[in-house]
C-alpha cells in the first residue's frame, strides 16, 4: 500500500502559525524576533512592530546570562529540542508562566508555549488551602490532646475524694454509729458513692484506650482469642450452660492491634452471657465471613435482645445501658466501636426484644 505524500506550501503553513491557540514565535540564529502568531499578541496584550527586527535581550533583558537563553542558543548549534516547565515572561503590568517547546527552525529558533499562569495560580490556592487544612487539623489533634489529658486529670483527681468517701462510709458501718432509721438514706449514699468511681474509673480507661488507638499491629488468631475469654468467664459459662460455637475457617486470622482486638471480643462474648434470656441457655455463635474480600466478624446470641426500631446506633453511646437489671456501667460497647471505627472499620447491630442479638464488625 503507498502512501500519499503532500507538501504543505509556505502559505498553509503560515496560516496554521497565525490561528494556532498557543502563542509562539520565530526567531533568527542570532536570537532577533522575526515573527510571532496572534495567540501570543493577545496573551501577551503587544505589538507586534514593537518586537520584530529586536533581539530577545531587547525585548526581554532579564533573561541575560540565565540558563533559559543558553538552552536556546544550544538549540539553535545542536538541533536538539528542548522543553521547559513553568517558566515566567514579564511584562509591564502581568507575569506569565509559559510550559515552552524550543525546536529549530531554519537556522534560527522557533517557540512555542502553553499558557499555565491561571492553572499554576490554581494549583498555589490549592497548596494554600491544603497547608492551612494541615495547621487547622493539627491544631485540633493538639486540643484534642489537651482535652483528654485534663479529662484524665480532672476525672483522677475526682476519685480521690470520693475514694475516701467511701472509706468513710465504710467506718462509719463498721462503728454501729448508723441507726435502723437512718440505714437506708446511708445505703443509697454508699452506693451513689460507689457508682460515681466506677463511672470514674471506666472513664479513665476510654480515655487511655483513645490514646493508644494508633499503636502497632499484629497477626491475631481469632480462635486463641476466643479460647482466653472463655477461659476467663469459664465459671459464668458453666453456671449458664452457654453454648459458644466457632467457626473461623474463612478468616482465621487477622492483621491488629491484640490488646484492641481482644477488648472486641471479649465485650461481645460478655455482654452476650451478661443478657442472656432467663428461660433459656445462652447460644453465643462466633464466626468469620469475607464480604467484597474484607473480612467480617459476626457474634450472635439468643438472649434479651432490644428494640432497635429508633436508632441501632444508640447502644453504643457512652454510659448507655439497654438493660439496667443486670450490673454495668454501659461503656463496653462505646469501646468496642470507638476501636472499629477509629482502625477504619463499621459496626451494625440487628437486634429484636426476647430473640436475641447480632454484631457485624467490618475490619
Amino acid at each position: 500500500m503507498s502512501v500519499e505524500v503532500i507538501n504543505v506550501d509556505s502559505e498553509i503553513k503560515g496560516a496554521f502559525f497565525d490561528m494556532a491557540h498557543t502563542p509562539s514565535v520565530i526567531f533568527d540564529k542570532n536570537m532577533v524576533f522575526l515573527d510571532m502568531n496572534e495567540a501570543a499578541i493577545s496573551t501577551l496584550n503587544i505589538k507586534k512592530d514593537d518586537f520584530i527586527g529586536k533581539s530577545i535581550l531587547e525585548a526581554f533583558p532579564y533573561l541575560e546570562g540565565t540558563e533559559r537563553l543558553e538552552s536556546y542558543k544550544k538549540v539553535i548549534e545542536t538541533g536538539v529540542p528542548i522543553s521547559l516547565d513553568e517558566i515566567s515572561f514579564y511584562t509591564d503590568d502581568k507575569t506569565f508562566v509559559f510550559i515552552v517547546r524550543a525546536f529549530k527552525v531554519g537556522e534560527g529558533l522557533g517557540v512555542t508555549t502553553l499558557d499555565v499562569t491561571n492553572l499554576i495560580a490554581t494549583i498555589d490556592k490549592l497548596k494554600a488551602t491544603q497547608n492551612n487544612l494541615e495547621k487547622v487539623n493539627k491544631n485540633l489533634k493538639q486540643k484534642n490532646k489537651e482535652l483528654e489529658e485534663f479529662s484524665y486529670v480532672a476525672a483522677h483527681d475526682l476519685r480521690a475524694p470520693l475514694t475516701n468517701m467511701q472509706s468513710l462510709f465504710g467506718m462509719l458501718e463498721s462503728s454501729n454509729v448508723i441507726t435502723d432509721e437512718v440505714k437506708p438514706i446511708f445505703d443509697k449514699l454508699k452506693y451513689v458513692g460507689k457508682l460515681m468511681c466506677d463511672k470514674l474509673k471506666a472513664l479513665n480507661n476510654v480515655i487511655a484506650l483513645k490514646s493508644s488507638l494508633e499503636d502497632k499491629k499484629e497477626v491475631v488468631n481469632f480462635k486463641e482469642v476466643v479460647a482466653k475469654i472463655k477461659a476467663i468467664h469459664s465459671e459464668k459459662i458453666i453456671n449458664t450452660r452457654a453454648i459458644i460455637k466457632e467457626d473461623f475457617a474463612a478468616y482465621p486470622k487477622i492483621n491488629y492491634n491484640a490488646v484492641q482486638f481482644e477488648s472486641i471480643l471479649h465485650n461481645l462474648i460478655s455482654n452476650a452471657i451478661k443478657y442472656k434470656h432467663p428461660r433459656r441457655k445462652p447460644i453465643i455463635s462466633v464466626t468469620t465471613l469475607l464480604e467484597d474480600n474484607k473480612p467480617v466478624l459476626i457474634v450472635k446470641d439468643n438472649g434479651l435482645g432490644f428494640d432497635t426500631s429508633n436508632d441501632s446506633t444508640k447502644v453504643f453511646g457512652l454510659f448507655k445501658r439497654m438493660h439496667t437489671h443486670v450490673e454495668g456501667l454501659g461503656v463496653g460497647l462505646y469501646i468496642l466501636h470507638s476501636i472499629v471505627v477509629n482502625n477504619g472499620g463499621k459496626v451494625l447491630v440487628e437486634s429484636e426484644e426476647n430473640k436475641g442479638t447480632q454484631f457485624k464488625i467490618y475490619f
